[in-house]
């Protein structure tokens, strides 16, 4: 009794196989998370699975009560320095990881390598707090079929080969898929875990609430998504007129752009679409990427704006604001009308004097120009025209500016007349205004690239651009881009066809020279991401009742529960028919050659009983028949081995055998 007892504890203990397995999960399922944590988490990792080797080898002794408790203090005492003493998120990712990696230091038994697992699933999880693309799903897939094979490998009688469970895992994962398909689609639409911001994970559009000289011109150097845009029940206008809005920046301290503080409290001026023409009319979705701002991206003046979580609304300036800072992805829907179009109201006294205002003692030669403008009695649009004229003149586009001084407007006009986009649409405003016009900058992008496979455009960081928007009576506000008067293959043609040759590489890490086949991947992987971002990370309760009205008709709980039971009903009896039903059909080699010697053996004169093993019958029949002797003991040798020792060789060696068993 002593003795079974003891075996079957033995059978418990954690074996070579089942620790090397743990620990390759554990490996795997924490490598992502440890590209984002601190460090020195590497080397308690290391020391952890070091330290666990050895006690494996039984040339360490396992760490007391006390040692244990001295590591978590360690581990906890680190964190907190690392991120002085805010607990937050990715705190909490970093104890939870802490704790795995601990637990290694206390397998024993089935039950600690159980406990590790479950944590590890959790983990898994958490892998999504800090990225959600098509990549990142895939490879928590790839973790928990890592999982699901040190799982099954800590109760597996037999040795397999890696292959073989590695496909036995996967195969459990694909038989789950459907049905979390059909979770996914019919569930509510609860707002997703990975919805709280981690500080490192904070995207950036490259602009702040501010534009000074040279701003712009280091971010187009950056080849990241802003936003990606899919025009929807219209037509899109030619991307010459993409300009995407983000700001409109009103008060210039001589040498800065600011942003009015009270940018987002101006009323609305609301304008119901069916009063506009409908060939002026853009509709359009915005998958926009996280930049911890509240402002979004519109085309010309949006009249209509949707979005879930953040909301968002449009403000008196005509742009688009959401009501917190977009922490993550966001996707919205809004609606734009062609400037000409848009039924401007007049313009009150106090914001033309905001819109006229600028510094004292600032920039006087341009100051001074503007004045004979005025003297002149010149219209708005001859002042357009006058300042337009002026840099078509000898001015020069590049993104390598001299450096301006204290009064960069008249250095940029009369000195250097070299720069960006900025530098044009800065002194712009600042001659219209000092010729009594109402001018603003607007900050955004202008341009995209168009993925066929998705059908929708691409504006990266490098379609920053500025311009400015001038006060007519009778017009309202009026698009004017200084920079077109310049260099007008920007806008037609793109940034890198404006600049010089030897500038042209700075721009988007010079992907513009690259191949084709190299531009049409990238596409591909482009599209697969956008898709992957659109119908399943931005799958909210809009969509979901909109594919309930186009599949069942309706919304109503009984329409989507009878979905949800044919749906897994369906799920059932394939699984029936394709899974269970073809393992009881489809006898498998061992049980054909064993069929085979049981037919052998009647015509000798020997039946198996029901309840005779293999070996049991082999040396049996040995004894009644002594030609066939040794051939039984091999079999009953084999079917022990087979069943005992475990291994596909075994197996196949006593198929092998059986099928060789003489006929009478």
């Amino acid at each position: 009794m002593d003795a079974a007892i003891e075996a079957f504890q033995k059978q418990k203990v954690i074996r070579h196989e089942n620790l090397t397995w743990l620990l390759v999960a554990q490996a795997v399922v924490i490598l992502p998370l440890l590209l984002r944590l601190p460090i020195w988490l590497w080397l308690v990792w290391a020391g952890v699975t070091f330290w666990r080797w050895r006690i494996f080898l039984g040339r360490q002794a396992y760490p007391s009560g006390i040692v244990k408790g001295g590591l978590g203090v360690a581990c906890v005492a680190g964190l907190v320095v690392s991120y002085n003493g805010h607990v937050g998120m990715e705190s909490m990712i970093g104890f939870l990881v802490c704790a795995f990696m601990l637990k290694v230091l206390e397998l024993h038994t089935r039950k600690d390598g159980l406990l590790m697992l479950f944590i590890g699933f959790i983990a898994v999880a958490t892998q999504f707090l800090f990225a959600q693309t098509a990549l990142v799903a895939l490879y928590a897939i790839f973790s928990c079929v890592t999982l699901i094979v040190a799982w099954h490998t800590i109760y597996a009688t037999r040795s397999l080969t890696t292959r073989s469970k590695l496909l036995s895992g996967a195969t459990l994962i694909m038989h789950a898929m459907p049905l979390m398909v059909i979770l996914f689609v019919v569930m509510p639409r609860l707002g997703p875990l990975w919805q709280v911001p981690l500080p490192q994970t904070v995207g950036s559009t490259g602009f702040s609430e501010t534009l000074s000289p040279g701003d712009l011109g280091r971010l187009v150097q950056s080849e990241g998504t802003a936003f990606r845009v899919t025009f929807t029940d219209s037509t899109p206008p030619a991307p010459v007129n993409f300009y995407w809005r983000g700001l409109a920046l009103d008060y210039f301290d001589g040498r800065t752009w600011h942003l009015d503080q009270r940018w987002d409290r101006q009323p609305a001026h609301k304008v119901p679409a069916t009063s506009l023409p409908k060939d002026s009319l853009s509709q359009y979705d915005i998958m926009l990427e996280p930049h911890q701002y509240r402002w979004l991206f519109s085309l010309s003046a949006p009249i209509d704006v949707k979005a879930v979580k953040p909301r968002a609304k449009i403000t008196g300036a005509g742009l688009i604001v959401a009501d917190q800072p977009v922490s993550t992805r966001m996707q919205y829907s809004a609606v734009s009308v062609q400037a000409a179009d848009y039924p401007w109201k007049p313009l009150p006294s106090k914001a033309r004097q905001r819109l006229t205002a600028i510094p004292e003692r600032s920039n006087p030669e341009a100051v001074r120009l503007a004045g004979r403008w005025v003297l002149e009695g010149l219209s708005t649009q001859q002042k357009v025209d006058t300042a337009l004229s002026l840099y078509r003149q000898s001015f020069y586009y590049t993104l390598e500016p001299p450096v301006l001084g204290d009064h960069s407007v008249d250095a940029f006009l009369f000195d250097t007349q070299r720069g960006f986009c900025e530098h044009f649409a800065s002194s712009f405003t600042f001659l219209m205004r000092a010729a009594n016009v109402p001018a603003r900058v607007v900050v955004g992008y202008h341009g995209g690239t168009y993925n066929t496979l998705e059908d929708y455009w691409r504006i990266a960081q490098s379609d920053a651009h500025a311009w400015s928007e001038v006060w007519f009576e009778k017009r309202g506000w009026v698009r004017v881009d200084p920079t077109a008067a310049v260099a007008p293959e920007r806008i037609e043609q793109g940034l890198s066809q404006a600049l010089p040759s030897n500038e042209r590489e700075r721009v988007a890490g010079g992907l513009s020279r690259a191949p084709q086949w190299l531009v049409n991947i990238r596409q591909r992987f482009d599209a697969a991401g956008y898709a992957w971002n659109r119908w399943v990370l931005a799958y909210n309760d809009t969509q979901q009742e909109a594919l309930f009205k186009k599949l069942l008709g309706g919304t109503d709980p009984w329409r989507v529960g009878l979905a949800f039971m044919g749906g897994v009903g369906l799920l059932f009896a394939a699984y029936m028919l394709f899974v269970i039903r073809p393992q009881y059909q489809r006898p498998t080699a061992l049980q054909k050659a064993i069929k085979r010697f049981d037919r052998v053996c009647e015509r000798l004169g020997y039946a198996r009983e029901p309840d005779e093993s293999l070996a049991v019958f082999s040396r049996r029949l040995g004894k009644g028949h002594p030609t066939v002797k040794p051939m039984c003991e091999q079999v009953a040798r084999l079917s022990e081995d087979a069943l005992y020792a475990g291994g596909d060789t075994a197996h196949q060696t006593l198929i092998n055998t059986l099928n060789r068993f003489p006929k009478p």
